[in-house]
């Protein structure tokens, strides 16, 4: 009896083993097609199977992790959450088809191969919005409202990319599709609860900004008009041509991304429209859009998350305006290079002159959660006798800073 227990004891525990194999994807060729909205992205997966059923089966898991992993513009991006993805990847892969909103009813390519193996091609379409709901609530990835509590809820402007001699501005004026394109992007920004600001109500404000100082007879702040043009965390600026080709018209359109007081690069991307024969500019104008678009803002993510974990970088200018003997002005330099080095670890001298020192730095989030933090600490960690730190202009992530006599 005691025997038979045993074995049947064994027996569980290996049908157990067995049902708590881990399921991965056996497949590893998918690529990107297109990007269907702000929230799925079109997909062609192959999967592998020792019959067509399980083949077809494993493009769900294909897709997924290509969209997870291997995709130029991947969900998860940074070593931290890839560590933390195991115990999701065994429910996910156990259960992919909820992330997946369309499956397409053909099947693009069957093949048997050597080994015995069958092969299954599909277009289907992942929802990434859906999944990035899964990481956040698995604590695998930051929600956007712990990155935006961390490191700021970014400002985006959306701009043509003017001809010389043109202010964007003049471009919508003229051109309906450079508005039709504005139009898709905000839309895209705004459906990820981006802040969004439109060029023409910042050209606006500072019109009434000009009106209220004429009347009030106020001098006027150019530094504060600098400020307040630049009140963007981000530009996208984007330019594109609708043209005929065989078979019909099609669109393109290139999408930038930079931080507007770094100017840091985030993101390039081309998108392409379908060669359609009749049909019209602004349709062939919003797919090439929505191809380039999606993919810009995800390496925006992936810049926001890097920024939460490393710091923030911010664009800092520091003039000597005040006139030291020469002693004095290479102790001030010294002491300024120390300082920058000290506080800023892994900061970039980017411009030094006898006048000017122009860095980017990094700021530690945990010692500088603000850029008022960053002010504070140039102005007053510089210990040299006669000499003052005074800040000129703080807007967002670009300081300026005059060195004087004090």
């Amino acid at each position: 009896m005691k025997r038979l227990v045993a074995c049947v004891l064994l027996a569980s525990s290996l049908i157990a083993a067995k049902s708590e194999k881990r399921i991965r994807p056996r497949g590893f060729e998918a690529s990107f097609v297109e990007s269907y909205s702000p929230t799925e992205v079109t997909v062609k997966a192959t999967g592998v199977g020792d019959n067509p059923e399980m083949a077809d089966a494993d493009v769900a898991r294909v897709a997924l992790d290509f969209v997870m992993f291997k995709w130029t513009d991947r969900i998860v991006s940074v070593e931290a959450e890839r560590k933390g993805m195991d115990p999701v990847l065994d429910e996910l892969y156990r259960e992919p088809r909820p992330y997946l909103s369309w499956v397409a009813d053909k099947v693009t390519a069957t093949r048997k191969l050597a080994n015995g193996q069958y092969e299954i091609t599909r277009l289907v379409r992942v929802n990434k919005g859906s999944l990035t709901d899964l990481l956040v609530a698995k604590g695998v990835m930051a929600s956007r409202e712990e990155l935006a509590d961390a490191v700021g809820n970014p400002v985006i402007m959306v701009i043509p990319d003017a001809p010389k001699g043109q202010s964007p501005l003049e471009v919508f004026d003229k051109n309906r599709l450079a508005q039709q394109t504005a139009g898709v992007i905000e839309s895209y920004l705004t459906a990820r609860q981006y802040e969004v600001q439109i060029p023409r109500a910042a050209d606006n404000l500072n019109s009434q900004v000009d009106m209220i100082g004429t009347v009030k007879g106020m001098d006027e702040d150019v530094a504060y008009k600098i400020a307040l043009t630049s009140g963007s965390d981000i530009f996208i600026t984007f330019s594109g041509t609708v043209d005929n080709t065989q078979g019909g018209r099609k669109a393109s359109l290139v999408v930038k991304a930079f931080e507007s007081t770094t100017g840091r690069a985030l993101g390039t991307e081309t998108g392409y429209s379908q060669t359609r024969p009749n049909t019209s500019d602004e349709a062939l104008t919003e797919e090439a859009t929505s191809d380039a678009i999606d993919k810009v803002l995800q390496r925006v993510t992936n810049y926001w998350k890097a920024d939460s974990r490393k710091g923030l970088q911010y664009k800092v200018v520091l003039k000597v305006t005040g006139k030291f003997d020469e002693a004095t002005a290479e102790k001030v330099k010294d002491g300024l290079e120390d300082l920058v080095e000290a506080e800023f670890p892994g900061s970039k001298q980017n411009i030094l002159t006898d006048k000017t020192m122009d860095y980017t730095i990094l700021a530690p989030r945990a010692k500088y959660k603000t850029s008022s933090n960053v002010s504070r600490a140039l102005r007053n960690k510089l210990e040299i006798p006669g000499v003052k730190v005074k800040e000129t202009i703080r807007n967002r992530k670009f300081l300026m800073f005059e060195v004087t006599k004090g």
